[in-house]
């Protein structure tokens, strides 16, 4: 007769106790390890723009691909740098999650043209680089380093959609002209499975960043995460801001050093944009409430303008289709808001995903996709919103 093994007869109890203890053992580096990256990044560090000093209203709109041939271009993403060009990216392809997306690229010089649109990663390169299947990209992110360097953060999907992707990170030291082969960030066990960028980055004081970011995995949560990419191996960590499932991708507006606001799209059916708090430089958050912005389910991005106002770009369609994007302004930190412009709006259309970063000059700067095919950039001034704001006020259009 054959014997079966010890371990085989012990209590059930002892062998889940026993698997705990070794599942334990496993993430408690990982644990740990990432609790002490997340404490070595000291606060954030406020924006050094000024107040422009040109007192005519500014006002910007065109289209960065103008002749783009994709069906589905999306998810743009700005960066200003040290020589005061512009660099934008976006994933475009036949649709969200094929075979054939690509991030995309295109700077903006001092002539105010754009460079043609060119492909700086698709999926067969990515596998290359990484030696692992790639089913899609999607959400780049960039991130303009101090010393001239420009990183890139994207998704790239094993499998499904968005929860079998992961984050991604490449630099270019030629301003975006040149990107060396992408390394998967190692976020968490599961290699950060099912994790999204979104919105703008927050810069930290002593350098490194905060990036706003996302799981679609047994729900939807908003998170932050903590990267400092000095090194060849960039430091990295994840907290969670919130455990609601229905709040996430989170855009975060520093006040100080230590506090900030966090602005939520939200799809529980409550129809408004959800703010939450932090006072400890973003390592904890309160629960997000509903603010007075309206928003169905569509992605939102907020930002502090230099007299200390707030400024919230937000879709308030009710349809799926996004069919406007408004402006919304706060004099009372967050507290109260008034819609001030529509950037777009046309019936049956889509414009979606706002992104803003503030210039060195003062001037918003802004990306947006519309009509699935287009990435618009705009930019303005706050001479401008203080012009949109007095109609607002007027009741005038």
């Amino acid at each position: 007769m054959t014997q079966r093994p010890a371990s085989s007869q012990w209590p059930a109890a002892i062998r889940l106790l026993l698997a705990a203890i070794a599942l334990a053992v496993v993430l408690a580096p990982w644990w740990l390890s990432q609790n002490a990256a997340r404490e070595a990044f000291p606060g954030f560090e406020l924006s050094s723009s000024s107040i422009p000093a040109d007192a005519q209203p500014f006002f910007l709109s065109e289209e960065i691909n103008p002749t783009s041939p994709e069906a589905k271009a999306h998810s743009g993403t700005l960066a200003e740098l040290p020589d005061g060009s512009v660099a934008a990216a976006w994933y475009a392809g036949s649709g969200e999650g094929a075979r054939d997306v690509t991030i995309q690229f295109a700077s903006r010089r001092d002539d105010g043209k754009w460079s043609a649109p060119r492909t700086i990663f698709d999926r067969a390169a990515v596998s290359a680089a990484m030696d692992r299947y790639v089913l899609s990209l999607g959400n780049p992110l960039l991130l303009p380093e101090s010393d001239g360097r420009l990183g890139l953060l994207f998704v790239s999907i094993a499998a499904g959609k968005w929860s079998g992707s992961s984050i991604n990170y490449s630099v270019s030291d030629d301003r975006g002209e040149t990107w060396p082969g992408p390394q998967k960030l190692s976020l968490n066990p599961l290699g950060n499975l099912s994790a999204l960028p979104r919105n703008p980055p927050v810069a930290l004081a002593g350098g490194g960043w905060a990036v706003p970011i996302y799981e679609e995995f047994l729900g939807r949560f908003p998170e932050l995460l903590w990267l400092r990419a000095k090194d060849a191996v960039p430091m990295a960590a994840v907290s969670r801001m919130d455990d609601g499932m229905t709040v996430f991708q989170p855009s975060v507006v520093p006040t100080s050093a230590a506090n900030a606001l966090a602005f939520y799209r939200d799809d529980s059916g409550i129809g408004r944009v959800m703010i939450a708090e932090s006072s400890d430089a973003g390592r904890t958050w309160s629960k997000g409430q509903p603010s007075t912005v309206p928003n169905f389910d569509s992605g939102v991005c907020a930002l502090r303008l230099p007299d200390g106002r707030l400024i919230c770009a937000f879709n308030d369609s009710t349809s799926r289709k996004r069919e406007n994007l408004r402006l919304a302004i706060s004099s009372d930190g967050g507290k109260s808001w008034r819609t001030i412009a529509t950037l777009a709006e046309e019936q049956g259309e889509n414009f979606a995903y706002p992104y803003m970063i503030l210039g060195r000059d003062g001037h918003v700067r802004m990306v947006y996709s519309a009509r699935d095919t287009c990435i618009v950039y705009a930019e303005f001034n706050t001479a401008w919103v203080d012009v949109q704001l007095a109609k607002a006020e007027e009741g005038r259009p």
